[in-house]
């Protein structure tokens, strides 16, 4: 019989996996050696991940929890046949899902503030508390005899009630409203100080209302109540900040929008802990005369460098020296893992998603554990060219200890580095889903089936474009221009960026690109379009704004923007996430699924059936009332274990019964959330309403995903080209600036060369972009290229190199420069 294994050495060497039939993978047979370094590649949507991750990853799992009795008739849907030789298996996974907690820090997540709390505790020299002396071992102050107290070491713990600033609430700053800049006189009045910053009539009449005559007096007059309730109104139970319309309130929504407030609504540093986010104990005690805010302040180059400081001059315990060396090798392990840019006090809300896995990574090499499968995506993510060797060697280290390391990318040196390459497609969705290869790299180069192997081998190339000459030179070329930027580790920048054309913004992890872009460029952008369109030009990304989420504090720092007459309007093209939950989907997010739901409506039987739209709705009538229309049941194995099993009544399929015996052209409501776009494109052929928006994402490389796919489970770059196609489907009018942030993410060389083209044909329609990159593909298609640096961090936020791709190639201060290859480009 097919599911009968032979449990020989077979299953030490190697997974086994028989008729594999996860979403569109063609029922193959597949053996996969074990503690070898394992490259899936193949162009996107092609099944890679619905055999690493949804078949090897989840039957792992499964097999662990029930190994330990949890659940153990938890079955669902067949994905395979059988499986043989799987083991512990640990997913480390682009997240797509923002880390919101402001408190999690790199210091709290990678526990070396732990560690350096119980350092500051043992060995700590304490200032006295009455003359600010340093005291002696003995704890007595020799200047006045007042004896002091060692500290617990939830006192250096700004997530401590005994270690926080309650100023701050251990957050080190906070938003405040700037007065003086909006009562620029003693007869400014109330209503004046509401109408400079543009209150809507709605808010307005709610503010008349509250405060009635003093809406006419200067601000000035006010007694200090009355003041109070202008700035931070008063508590209401009816919104989520418990607020009333007030200064305050109004400034943080459009803050929280991304609007540039132009200095009415500044982050200041915390007045009493000075931005240390520690209480004042702990700001009294002293290693090699810092304390732990400071720590927590530096880089983690700076750290080390500090640290290993204190081994030479401090006389420590032998406690000390173990808990220093155990510091100072974990902070040593995340530099060689190209995050010293980083700060332990560096919120996690605000890494990329890149630096987010790199960071999980490092904890896996850093509990040295063995005879695991490690599942790895994209971990080259975020990465410039001269950065990622060091990462490489940290996964060859991984699989050195015993490991199987299996890794879903389309990066060529890490595919090149592989003992063992799998290729699946050749292409995606529908037409992909079989084992196109197997075997090493010069095997690959020579595969004509694959695209891969296409692709780098030389035989496929990317597409080639004209290159515009003389940019420097061209006086009459309009331009954008950010005055004195000085937000994050930005020093004091003024940069030009060419309209018409195509921008990349290149440079090495945390050099300063997406302060220059996402911080500075669009918050400025967002603030001219609020301020000087009436007809909503400045069609940004629909976010869904979320004001229970405390958000990352980030201040933009510019003097100004120049050249936004040249604009029509701008596109905000992020990796943030579209929707957190599993009824936002790709054609509800694109604006179809009304459309769609009306041709069901419109059908013969509805009628007969007394049947409305909202029957063919998963959050309405229609929902299959076992599972609510979410298709699944959620069960909790363990506190942080979450997993989902098929609905047994519906069996997936989200609707009730009624709901499911209507048809459009054969198919019904439930068929078409699970069609692929390449699919509805032809399914919805005579409806340009319907299909329009569908074609860019087929161009853009989606065409694998499925009309129903949560955009909760989409990775950060399947999210980003989602919201470029419902940009471009809006077919705006006049010259709109693309402001795209790495989107060759999980893109295979295939898929790059087609955006390469629809960023081209965008160009050439009367647009600008400007492109967050490290791909040098992309890169070499620019036509101009802004190079930030020269180093992450405090050491970065310079410009060290600006012109065409040829100039790059050229300059001695360039690092992106050497690595573009510009044979074949003009």
């Amino acid at each position: 019989m097919k599911d009968i294994i032979d449990l020989g050495d077979d299953v030490m060497k190697s997974i086994k996996i028989t008729g594999a039939r996860i979403h569109n993978l063609k029922e193959f047979d597949i053996s996969i050696p074990k503690n070898k370094l394992i490259v899936a590649t193949g162009v996107s949507g092609s099944g890679k991940s619905s055999l690493m991750f949804d078949i090897i990853f989840e039957e792992g799992r499964r097999e662990y929890l029930q190994s330990l009795g949890m659940f153990p008739g938890l079955e669902d849907e067949r994905k395979f046949d059988s499986i043989s030789g799987i083991g512990p298996t640990i997913a480390v996974k682009q997240s797509i899902v923002r880390q919101s907690n402001p408190r999690s820090t790199v210091g709290s997540r990678t526990q070396i503030l732990g560690l350096l709390s119980l350092l500051y505790s043992s060995e700590g020299q304490i200032s006295c508390s009455q003359c600010e002396t340093l005291v002696e071992a003995d704890l007595t102050c020799s200047n006045c005899g007042n004896e002091e107290e060692r500290l617990e070491s939830g006192y250096f713990s700004y997530n401590n009630a005994n270690g926080m600033c309650m100023k701050c609430s251990g957050r080190g700053a906070y938003y405040k409203v700037n007065m003086e800049k909006l009562v620029p006189h003693d007869n400014t009045t109330v209503r004046e100080i509401f109408d400079s910053i543009e209150v809507t009539p709605g808010i307005g009449r709610v503010l008349e209302r509250n405060l009635k005559e003093y809406m006419d007096m200067p601000y000035s007059t006010l007694p200090e109540d009355v003041k109070e309730e202008v700035i931070n109104g008063h508590y209401i139970n009816n919104n989520s900040e418990n607020q009333s319309f007030c200064l305050s309130r109004i400034l943080q929504i459009r803050h929280k929008k991304g609007e540039h407030l132009s200095g009415l609504y500044e982050m200041v540093a915390c007045p009493e802990c000075h931005g240390f986010r520690i209480g004042e104990e702990a700001r009294r005690v002293f290693i090699n005369g810092r304390h732990i805010g400071e720590v927590g302040k530096m880089t983690l180059t700076e750290a080390k460098e500090f640290l290993e400081s204190i081994l030479e001059k401090v006389e420590l315990t032998q406690l000390g020296k173990n808990l220093l060396r155990d510091i100072l090798r974990k902070t040593t392990s995340l530099i060689n893992s190209r995050l010293g840019h980083l700060s332990l006090y560096r919120e996690m809300s605000s890494l990329s998603g890149g630096e987010i896995q790199r960071l999980f990574l490092n904890s896996h090499l850093e509990s040295k554990m063995e005879s695991l499968i490690y599942i790895l995506d994209e971990p080259t993510v975020g990465l410039h060219e001269s950065e990622k060797a060091e990462l490489l060697k940290s996964i060859h280290a991984l699989k050195e200890l015993g490991n199987t390391v299996i890794v879903v990318e389309h990066d060529k040196s890490t595919i090149e580095m592989a003992d063992h390459i799998i290729d699946i497609g050749p292409k995606a969705g529908i037409e992909g889903g079989q084992v196109i290869y197997e075997g090493d790299f010069a095997g690959l180069l020579k595969c004509d089936k694959s695209l891969t192997g296409q692709y780098l081998s030389g035989k496929a190339k990317m597409p080639t474009r004209t290159i515009k000459q003389n940019i420097l030179e061209d006086i009459t070329m309009p331009r954008l221009t950010i005055q004195h930027a000085k937000t994050n580790n930005l020093k004091d920048v003024t940069v030009s960026f060419p309209l018409g054309v195509i921008v990349g913004v290149a440079g090495v992890s945390g050099s300063g690109k997406s302060s220059l872009i996402s911080d500075t460029l669009i918050p400025l952008l967002k603030s001219h379009f609020r301020d000087h369109s009436k007809n909503g030009a400045a069609n940004t990304e629909d976010n869904q704004i979320d004001f229970e989420d405390e958000s990352t504090l980030i201040e933009t720092i510019a003097e100004r923007l120049d050249g936004v007459e040249h604009i029509s309007g701008f596109a905000e093209v992020s990796q943030a996430p579209i929707g957190r939950n599993i009824n936002s989907n790709p054609i509800t997010f694109i604006k179809i699924w009304d459309k769609i739901r009306k041709l069901f409506a419109e059908q013969p039987e509805v009628k007969r059936l007394n049947l409305s739209a909202g029957h063919f709705s998963f959050n309405s009538e229609g929902a299959c009332p076992e599972c609510g229309g979410s298709g699944r049941k959620t069960i909790f194995p363990g506190a942080s274990i979450k997993m989902y099993t098929t609905c047994g009544k519906c069996k997936g399929k989200r609707y009730n019964a009624e709901a499911l015996t209507v048809r459009y052209k054969g198919k019904n409501i439930s068929e078409i959330l699970d069609m692929q776009v390449s699919e509805a494109v032809s399914f919805f052929k005579d409806n340009k309403a319907i299909v329009s928006t569908l074609k860019v994402m087929e161009r853009i490389g989606m065409g694998y995903i499925t009309l129903g796919q949560p955009t909760s489970t989409m990775s950060g770059g399947e999210a980003q080209r989602l919201k470029l196609a419902k940009e471009i489907g809006k077919q705006r009018k006049g010259n709109i600036l693309y402001v795209l942030d790495e989107p060759t993410t999980g893109l295979s060389l295939y898929d790059t060369a087609q955006l390469i083209k629809l960023l081209n044909e965008l160009v050439e329609n009367g647009n600008s972009v400007i492109v967050i990159e490290h791909n040098h593909e992309v890169l070499e298609s620019c036509d101009w290229i802004i190079e930030v640096g020269p180093v992450g961090g405090a050491g970065g936020g310079r410009i060290i190199a600006e012109g065409s791709p040829q100039a790059l190639k050229k300059d001695p201060n360039s690092i992106t420069g050497k690595y573009l290859d510009l044979d074949g480009h003009n």
